[in-house]
């Protein structure tokens, strides 16, 4: 299953606090770093897309964080993981609030080293769908229902958490949106990409 993204509203990263514009939280590359916090977002409605490009240079044993979007724990309360994302044994590990879970969590397969990996995190609330999934590379990975979706405000978000040790790798085109995608199978990433960001891969 691959994305298409609509017409979206971005937020302006001005001082790590966003406000009502367009503009991406981190466009070019950047090496990952523990307590970066690029911003503090007002609103995460039911309906978002968090997309972003990750390039890992090594692994380590335990937990390494790649993003992390809180109220302001690390896991203590219903939000606390809106998401959090780690490199873990290799995998990708993404952590959300679901269906009345504050910590339900996700493991990917072995990721590779030094190449770029496109992550995209969704939901959507159509009355009797109400989804949550995750994309590498354009293919959809990991899919459910999440039956106790909210609206979080004053959001932290990291990329690079205070709890953990950073990841060793570089990340760039971390974007938040808050509003719904559609799912199509029929465009390519560049396309993707070009087309509805401007981006280059």
């Amino acid at each position: 299953m691959k994305l298409i993204v609509g017409v979206v509203l971005l937020f302006v990263v001005t001082h790590g606090v966003l406000t009502d514009q367009q503009v991406e939280f981190i466009k070019d590359e950047q090496t990952l770093k523990k307590s970066n916090l690029v911003a503090v977002l007002p609103k995460l409605g039911k309906q978002f897309y968090i997309f972003f490009q990750i390039k890992l240079n090594s692994f380590s044993h335990g937990y390494r964080s790649v993003i992390h979007l809180t109220l302001g724990e690390d896991n203590v309360k219903y939000g606390d993981r809106i998401p959090g994302v780690w490199i873990y044994e290799q995998k990708l590990h993404v952590a959300f609030a679901i269906s009345g879970n504050k910590n339900e969590y996700f493991f990917s397969k072995p990721l590779p080293l030094n190449e770029w990996i496109s992550v995209a995190i969704s939901q959507h609330t159509h009355p009797f769908d109400p989804t949550f999934e995750v994309f590498i590379n354009e293919d959809s990975v990991y899919q459910t229902k999440n039956l106790n979706q909210k609206e979080f405000t004053n959001i932290n978000v990291y990329a690079g958490d205070p709890w953990y040790e950073v990841q060793d790798g570089s990340i760039k085109h971390f974007l938040i949106f808050d509003f719904p995608v559609v799912t199509k199978k029929s465009l390519k990433k560049d396309a993707i990409q070009k087309k509805m960001f401007g981006l280059k891969s």
